[in-house]
């Protein structure tokens, strides 16, 4: 199934879109099966059936390509929406995001690895892809936090994701098990709750 079309990729004509598209979900399954540093580029040309210059007037590198595949991956994961209409406080809502993140690593262990790698690329096209997903996964639990202004919210939710990308690194060092991964986030939101009562105070 086609992915959410990201900035890039809406400057296209239609048809190019399209095999853009193409070219993104053919690195998503290889990514699926695989780790990040094995695949190919020339793989991807392949699973997508195009040929390697074809890929290459969409995707300037690997890390482009990878950048962008992991964009269109996670965005859904961070404008799914959790229902605070059935009573969950705000730092339940916040828990379970966290909870679904960390549940999605468990179940997706490359997607998480390559977005790590990713992240600490300084590439011109690279790092702007990169930042997009940062603003789009920080977006909701900033929001989530109106209660605080907004300078406050935005610092709480940078530490929320620093937190949480710490524990899957830990996870893949096996320097924590998912359990203690668990726990400690629990611990953490428990903190921004204090936070929050007091701001509610």
């Amino acid at each position: 199934m086609a992915g959410t079309i990201s900035t890039e990729q809406t400057e296209l004509p239609a048809y190019q879109a399209v095999r853009r598209q193409r070219i993104i979900d053919a690195g998503k399954e290889l990514l699926r099966a695989q780790d990040y540093d094995s695949i190919q580029i020339r793989d991807v040309a392949s699973a997508a059936n195009v040929a390697l210059g074809t890929l290459y007037r969409y995707f300037n590198s690997k890390e482009h390509l990878y950048a962008n595949v992991v964009y269109d991956w996670a965005l859904p994961f961070a404008q799914r929406k959790v229902d605070t209409d059935t009573g969950l406080s705000t730092t339940k809502a916040i828990s379970l995001r966290l909870r679904n993140a960390l549940s999605s690593f468990e179940k997706h262990p490359y997607f998480y690895k390559a977005i790590l790698q990713l992240r600490s690329s300084t590439a011109p096209d690279v790092a702007p892809v990169m930042a997009r997903l940062g603003e789009a996964l920080e977006a909701p639990i900033r929001a989530e936090m109106s209660v605080l202004d907004d300078a406050e919210a935005a610092d709480i939710t940078v530490m929320v994701w620093a937190v949480l990308l710490d524990v899957v690194s830990r996870v893949f060092l096996q320097d924590k098990t998912m359990e203690e991964a668990y726990g400690v986030l629990d611990r953490f939101v428990a903190l921004i709750q204090h936070r929050l009562e007091q701001a509610e105070a």
